[in-house]
């Protein structure tokens, strides 16, 4: 969803044991923990654990990620700071199959 004055809204959910696995998007993000608990963030040499309610600010280009250590699927908002938005994975992001992804 775009937001007026540039901003781009996403949400991914994570099933417990899985992960998004490291990636860098190329805006800032805010990352908003909406359901979980246990879960193992990183954002360039940061390393933590979130949940419900917690929030996250990652720099632009700053290679982060999320394991689900909890057990019950963790649920995510991420706001990013312009609507153009490209994202490159370390590995191929299922189901598209493309290390890169445009929004």
């Amino acid at each position: 969803m775009e937001l007026e004055g540039g901003y781009d809204v996403v949400y991914f959910e994570i099933e417990p044991g899985k992960e998004l696995g490291t990636h860098k998007d190329s805006p800032e993000e805010l990352i908003v923990c909406l359901e979980g608990d246990g879960i193992e963030a990183w954002a360039g040499d940061a390393e933590g654990t979130i949940g419900a309610g917690d929030l996250a600010v990652i720099p632009p280009l700053a290679p982060h990620g999320f394991r689900n250590t909890g057990d019950v699927t963790a649920r995510f908002m991420g706001i990013f700071s312009d609507s153009a938005i490209v994202a490159e994975f370390e590995e191929e992001l299922e189901p598209f199959g493309d290390r890169i992804v445009k929004a």
